[in-house]
């Protein structure tokens, strides 16, 4: 009904349906068979025709008088909704990536835009998406949510690692579930080595953990890169053993994202590409 509303305001504006039908780019014939569905649907005449022009009733008066300018405002404001500009943009990302090799692309998506409140939550869980506001997640492994979009950024390699000094030792900290490692008697050969495995669901937290001797871990290549900065310390991979995953960007709704979101896409793509270890390299120790 408010379209309609609307288009009795432009025509009662320009006096004619003719005038009307060309500002708003519509037929004629078609203009007035909606008023006439207007005027039935509320019950009382909004114009008087005559073939000397339209006069409006006095319900038709009362209407003008009362939402022309409010209606006009919202139909105002509904045509600059293409060009709305949002004040914040939430972001899930895994803290790892985010406050190592991808803060730069962070930084750079920040600088650009000053003015946009970020907020940004860590976390790398796709189960929960449905339930949280968010315009991009970063997303390591693999997804099956058809609803959400996405665009591969990297790979990242996962080896075994430990220290030299600590090559004897019979720990293993994961920070994977068993089920996430490959079914191969690779793997398997490998974790039979250990007498002691241990699940720790925080991959900073093997990193810190390896780094100090306490056993070995699997790592990704973004920690192992950590890991390697220190020229204090010497390690080695364990066996051959690895496997690849996948780094994405997801966004919700539309397969093509909008700008803030397409912005940081690019800026995230640009330091996946500066990085080999993001683009399925392994790190020669």
């Amino acid at each position: 009904m408010l379209d309609d509303l609307i288009l009795f305001i432009e025509i009662s504006r320009r006096g004619s349906f003719a005038k009307a039908a060309a500002h708003l780019g519509v037929g004629a014939p078609s203009l007035s068979k909606r008023v006439l569905a207007l005027e039935e649907r509320l019950g009382y005449p909004l114009l008087i025709r005559s073939a000397r022009g339209l006069t409006l009733t006095n319900h038709g008066q009362t209407i003008v008088d009362n939402m022309a300018d409010p209606l006009l405002a919202l139909q105002a404001q509904s045509d600059a909704l293409p060009r709305l500009e949002v004040e914040s943009f939430n972001l899930l990302c895994p803290q790892n990536l985010m406050i190592g090799p991808l803060y730069e692309a962070l930084q750079s998506f920040q600088t650009r835009y000053p003015r946009l409140k970020l907020h940004v939550e860590p976390a790398n869980n796709i189960e929960l998406l449905s339930q949280k506001r968010f315009d991009l997640t970063i997303r390591v492994g693999e997804s099956s949510d058809s609803s959400v979009f996405q665009k591969r950024l990297g790979q990242i390699v996962v080896k075994a690692i430990v220290a030299k000094q600590s090559q004897d030792s019979t720990t293993l900290f994961l920070p994977f579930k068993m089920s996430q490692l490959p079914a191969t008697n690779e793997w398997r050969t490998l974790l039979a080595r250990f007498d002691q495995i241990s699940y720790i669901g925080d991959i900073t937290l093997v990193r810190k953990l390896v780094g100090s001797g306490n056993g070995a871990g699997v790592l990704p290549m973004t920690e192992i890169a950590e890991l390697i900065s220190s020229p204090s310390e010497a390690f080695s991979y364990l066996s051959d053993c690895q496997f690849t995953r996948n780094v994405y960007a997801l966004w919700p709704s539309q397969r093509v994202p909008p700008v803030h979101t397409r912005d940081f896409i690019e800026a995230l793509q640009a330091q996946c590409q500066k990085l080999s270890y993001l683009q399925g390299q392994v790190l020669k120790l």
